[in-house]
């Protein structure tokens, strides 16, 4: 029998014992059938389909689940022919040992994201190099793999496939086996994690071509440029070319461009920004438009610039093209949809079959004859920001990073208010003071896909969101209708309270203060010792008891210590007061004091009598105005005295807005997560129920509020509520648990509920 037909009946063999094996699962088996038909058809897969039912074998019988199968099936139908097959077949025997080790939902992940970083894994054994290193990680430290896959994307582009290897392998040895050193690692909160990343990236591509950028500046656009240097950043947050007050800023190194590619991408950002200094003319005002329709209208511009400059010069196409690697992709995302459609407007022979991406190409051609004016690129930024809200794609202005490398952040294009002359020094530090960071959720699970802040948006929070304080952090949200988990849903903006022009008063000599103090002195709060071998104690010292029992038997004689005592060791305590200071608060009783003023007043005696005894307290306040806007204020810090300017934050604490107490829950509870205590307690002083302007329905937020109070107690923290006022509080049990939800009518039984805290945090 001749080689092709003994290929070919093994293939049909092969077939049918991957049917046999899906009978009974018909959804997943018509997928599969579906795919190998399809795959069939491909030259390259003639004699392969056997090793590829295999790695469908190997992804089912790990019990992942289906959605992991036919994820599985949508990568390999949508598999790049310039990707070689055995790279497909190691993703999913990979796939299925990491699914083993750290479960289905981080399976599903990496196959997520290895089909977005496919196009930067062009060279020989990348892939096998990326894989290795994850099942690695999935071996020794399978709580850590899911926050690697998250931010395999911006990984991947600051430090390469040999680089994220190397990431790997010393997270894992510099954290010892411990889980939560590898969770801080992995979870980029680990200053050496930074380090490691930049490792090798050190070089000075920008110094060693200065001389020629500035000469290919001169030749392209008759403009003499000012540059300046922009060093690496200590997180892997992609660096793009910034345009600002005249100056050119361009990074110290290009991640991942080395040799030749390095003086490309630097000659091809420079031909850009020298498009946007000649066409860019006017800039666009923010005014209310969302972080969407700001990155698609930089986006055309982009284009448009582009555009007019190969009018002049059509030999550039050659210096930006090959860095437009986009290709149609079965799981459409804004981001990656974006990235297609710039490939678009400037290859006229790609091909994409995205209905938008083609109405995009078709608006800017139809534009043809008014490209010389900015204008069109608001027009068509916006037609196309609706339709993708219309297709609901997710979009997320933390994680979006302008594409590809060589194009600038955009920062100039945009006027967010500030003076046009303002010194670039001014623009650098409100680019880079903001931060935002991924948390995770209770289990040290990533909390979003990706995580790769935009230098142009991170600007855009900055200038936007400083009245309210400065974006830090994002958290997820529970849905209870959905039984999901909306990752990355809510972001804090977070700032030092303002203080007032004079000290809020402390009633030092009241009755409330003297009581409160001798509570918080005498309160037994700590770690227990125990005393062994003692002549008198509570309890039997089982081991001192056997050692005089062979020592009398051995005929010695010697002391009867036999007892043991517990006694209590050294106080050590750390406790966050948080204040509701939503718009409720301002609501007045029959004596004409606010709900606030009796928050504000009671935790400032609190935190006088707590710091008395010695003990940590911080106390911080929250609002928010939707979910993208939560507003925690921080009015005491932990290291922080009851001074005159702490008591003039307290008296310059206002109500406003809403109550999305969830999300400030999960960041008091990041606070505390970081300092070293034995008992850590986090307290809520609160006039009413959590309540947001685009929350669903009244239980929405209550659930998300009642899983984060659960979430943090699995992370060893108490959470006690104070209701103030004399509200019902009806969900505060709920919220927080009947045994630890105290009301507070008036601020003359604060004592007694203190009382009771204590009494809690004796047991």
């Amino acid at each position: 029998m001749a080689i092709a037909q003994i290929s070919s009946l093994e293939n049909v063999r092969s077939g049918r014992r991957l049917a046999a094996l899906l009978r009974g699962h018909d959804d997943v088996g018509s997928a599969v059938q579906a795919t190998r038909a399809t795959l069939e058809r491909r030259p390259e897969l003639v004699g392969r389909l056997v090793i590829w039912d295999v790695a469908v074998r190997d992804l089912f019988e790990a019990n992942l689940g289906e959605a992991v199968v036919l994820n599985f099936l949508r990568l390999s139908e949508h598999w790049p022919a310039q990707h070689s097959v055995h790279d497909l077949l190691a993703i999913g025997r990979a796939v299925a040992d990491i699914g083993r080790g750290a479960g289905s939902r981080v399976a599903h992940a990496t196959l997520t994201e290895l089909s977005k970083v496919l196009p930067r894994l062009a060279g020989a054994g990348e892939v096998t190099t990326v894989l290795a290193a994850l099942c690695q990680l999935a071996d020794a430290g399978p709580e850590s793999v899911g926050l690697a896959v998250s931010r395999l994307e911006q990984l991947l582009g600051h430090a390469g496939a040999e680089g994220f290897s190397a990431w790997v392998s010393a997270g894992l040895r510099a954290s010892g086996g411990r889980a939560a050193r590898r969770r801080a690692y992995f979870g980029l909160e680990d200053a050496l994690s930074a380090r490691v990343l930049a490792l090798g990236r050190t070089g000075d591509d920008f110094a060693r071509l200065e001389k020629r950028l500035a000469a290919t500046m001169v030749a392209l656009w008759n403009r003499k440029p000012r540059f300046r240097k922009l060093a690496i950043p200590p997180t892997p947050v992609p660096r793009r070319t910034s345009l600002a007050a005249g100056l050119v800023g361009l990074p110290e190194t290009f991640a991942g461009f080395e040799g030749e590619r390095a003086e490309s991408i630097y000659l091809a950002a420079v031909a850009h920004a020298g498009a946007h200094l000649v066409h860019s003319t006017v800039r666009f005002p923010v005014g209310r438009l969302k972080a969407l329709q700001i990155a698609l209208v930089s986006l055309i511009e982009d284009a448009r610039v582009e555009t007019l400059a190969l009018r002049e010069m059509p030999g550039l196409r050659r210096l930006w093209l090959p860095f437009h690697t986009a290709a149609p992709s079965g799981q459409a995302t804004a981001a990656g949809l974006m990235t297609r459609l710039a490939r678009a407007l400037i290859d006229p022979d790609y091909q994409d079959p995205d209905a938008w991406v083609a109405k995009g190409r078709a608006l800017f051609a139809a534009a043809s004859d008014r490209w010389v004016d900015p204008a069109i690129s608001r027009e068509i930024g916006g037609l196309l920001g609706n339709d993708i809200g219309q297709m609901r794609l997710q979009f997320n202005a933390k994680s979006y990073v302008v594409e590809p490398s060589y194009r600038d952040d955009n920062l100039a294009l945009w006027d967010f208010g500030d003076q046009p002359d303002a010194p670039s020094e001014t623009i650098d530090l409100a680019v880079d003071s903001v931060r935002i960071e991924r948390r995770e959720d209770a289990n040290g699970h990533s909390t979003d896909d990706t995580a790769k802040p935009d230098e142009t948006l991170r600007a855009r929070a900055s200038a936007v969101a400083l009245p309210d304080g400065l974006p830090v952090a994002t958290y997820p949200e529970w849905d209870y209708a959905a039984g999901i988990e909306r990752m990355d849903w809510t972001t804090v903006l977070e700032a030092d309270a303002a203080p007032s022009g004079r000290a809020l008063d402390l009633p030092t000599d009241g009755d409330a203060m003297r009581r409160i103090t001798r509570l918080t002195r005498d309160a037994s709060i700590g770690r227990r010792l125990r005393h062994k071998a003692q002549r008198e104690g509570d309890a039997l010292d089982i081991d001192a008891t056997i050692a005089h029992m062979i020592a009398r038997r051995a005929g010695q004689a010697g002391e009867p210590r036999v007892y043991q005592r517990d006694a209590p060791g050294p106080r050590d305590l750390a406790i966050l007061l948080l204040l509701d200071l939503s718009q409720s608060t301002a609501d007045r009783d029959r004596a004409g004091r606010t709900v606030l003023d009796v928050e504000r007043k009671a935790a400032a005696i609190m935190a006088a009598a707590v710091e008395t005894a010695n003990d940590a307290i911080a106390v911080h306040g929250f609002n928010s105005d939707g979910r993208e806007r939560v507003r925690y204020l921080r009015i005491k810090g932990f290291d922080e005295p009851m001074d005159a300017v702490v008591r003039a934050r307290f008296a310059g604490i206002s109500s406003s807005h809403s109550t999305r107490l969830g999300t400030a829950l999960r960041h008091a509870g990041s606070y505390l997560g970081e300092r070293r205590a034995f008992r850590k307690v986090l307290l809520v002083l609160s006039d009413g129920e959590p309540s947001d302007i685009d929350a669903p329905d009244p239980q929405y937020l209550t659930e998300d509020a009642r899983r984060a109070v659960q979430q943090l107690r699995r992370r060893g923290i108490d959470i006690f509520a104070f209701g103030i006022g004399s509200g019902r509080f009806a969900r505060l049990d709920r919220i927080f648990g009947e045994r630890r939800a105290f009301r507070v009518p008036r601020i003359e039984v604060l004592p007694q509920r203190v009382m009771q805290l204590y009494t809690e945090l004796k047991k």
